[in-house]
C-alpha cells in the first residue's frame, strides 16, 4: 500500500532538516514524498535535499513541486494531494517531524481495521526541548465530528491522520487557496463525515512545534487570519447543508457558528464583513433567538458566556 506524504514548504529552514530526516527515514518502506515549494524566501528546499542526499534509496520516491507564485498554506496542501498518487496521505507540516515509525504504525492499523482515516498520537514538542504528549480520544465518528464543530474542544489536525484519498477524491473535499488560517478546520471534519470509518493507534506518530515562528498559530490573530477563520466555517456551512441530510450535525455546526462570530467581532470585523464571508443563518429556534447577540461587539460578553455555556451543555449529552 502506497502512502504520499504530503509537505508544504515555506519559510522553515531552520526546522526542515529534522523534519525530512525523519520522512526518508520512516521504517515503512512503499512512501511517495510529495513537497511542495510554495516560492520560500529562504534556503528549505536545499536543506530537504541535502538531507536526501544521505539516503538514496529514497530518490526515485521524491517529488518536488514549485508554485510559480507564493499561494499561501491551503494552496500547497492542495498542489500536493493533486499530485500525491498513494493509496493513502499523510500530511505532514514541515516545522514538524515524525516519529520513524509512524507509517508502519499507521498502515498497521488500517490493514486490521480496514478505516478510511486512522489517526495517532501526537506529541507538542517546545522551544525549551519539553515534549508532551497529547493523547488523541477514542471516538466513533459521530462523536468526533460533534465535538470538532462545536470548536475548541477536539482539536481539527488534519497531521497525525492517514486518510484514504479516495474520502478527498470522491467526495469533492480539497484544500481551498486563501484559507491560510484555520485551513483544518475546514478540511478534517468534512473529511471525518465522508469517511466510512475511522481508527486509533495509541503511540505517539507526530511531533508539533507548539511554539514555532513558522506555526500559523504561533502568529498574533489579525483581521486576515481571522477572516480566513471565517472563510473556513464558511467551507463547512456549505459542505454540512447539502450533504447532512438528516440534520444529524446542525446543532453542533450552529454552536460552533457562535464562536465564529465572536472570533471575528473581537478583531473588529463588522457584521455586514461577516455576512459578505459567511452565509451561514441560524436554522433551529434556539440560534434564532440568539441572533440580536452577533450582531454588535457591545454584546460580545454575553455571546462568549452564551458560547461557552451552550457547549458546556451539548458536551454533556454528546
Amino acid at each position: 500500500m502506497k502512502v504520499s506524504i504530503l509537505v508544504p514548504v515555506y519559510g522553515v529552514e531552520k526546522y526542515v532538516g529534522q523534519c525530512s530526516q525523519t520522512l526518508f527515514a520512516q521504517t515503512y518502506d512503499d512512501i511517495e514524498y510529495v513537497f511542495v515549494d510554495d516560492c520560500t524566501p529562504d534556503n528549505s528546499m536545499a536543506v530537504i535535499q541535502q538531507v536526501l542526499a544521505e539516503y538514496p534509496h529514497r530518490e526515485h520516491q521524491v517529488r518536488m513541486v514549485r508554485h510559480d507564485h507564493n499561494r499561501g498554506l491551503g494552496a500547497a496542501r492542495k498542489t500536493a494531494l493533486e499530485t500525491a498518487t498513494g493509496d493513502f496521505v499523510l500530511n505532514v507540516d514541515s516545522d514538524d517531524y515524525l516519529a520513524l515509525d509512524a507509517v508502519e504504525k499507521l498502515v498497521a492499523c488500517q490493514q486490521q481495521t480496514g478505516a478510511d482515516i486512522v489517526s495517532g498520537n501526537y506529541s507538542s514538542h517546545f522551544e525549551d526541548g519539553t515534549i508532551v504528549l497529547r493523547p488523541e480520544p477514542h471516538l466513533d465518528r459521530n462523536t468526533a465530528l460533534k465535538l470538532m464543530l462545536i470548536q475548541h474542544t477536539l482539536l481539527p489536525h488534519i497531521w497525525a491522520r492517514l486518510i484514504r484519498k479516495t474520502v478527498y477524491t470522491e467526495h469533492g473535499i480539497e484544500s481551498v487557496e486563501g484559507i491560510n488560517m484555520a485551513e483544518d478546520m475546514a478540511l478534517t471534519p468534512r473529511l471525518i463525515h465522508a469517511a466510512n470509518e475511522m481508527a486509533y493507534i495509541d503511540d505517539s506518530v507526530y511531533y508539533y512545534r507548539d511554539d514555532s515562528s513558522a506555526s500559523t498559530f504561533a502568529n498574533h490573530l489579525s483581521t486576515k487570519h481571522v477572516l480566513s477563520y471565517v472563510k473556513a466555517n464558511e467551507m463547512l456551512w456549505q459542505y454540512f447543508s447539502m450533504n447532512d441530510k438528516k440534520r444529524d450535525f446542525l446543532f453542533a455546526l450552529e454552536i460552533g457558528m457562535l464562536n465564529v462570530y465572536y472570533q471575528a467581532l473581537a478583531v473588529g470585523i463588522d457584521k455586514q464583513q461577516i455576512a459578505d464571508n459567511l452565509s451561514y443563518k441560524p436554522q433551529t429556534r434556539l440560534f434564532r433567538c440568539l441572533q440580536g447577540l452577533v450582531a454588535h461587539r457591545q454584546t460580545l460578553p454575553l455571546l462568549r458566556f452564551v458560547y461557552l455555556t451552550v457547549k458546556w451543555c451539548y458536551k454533556k449529552i454528546v
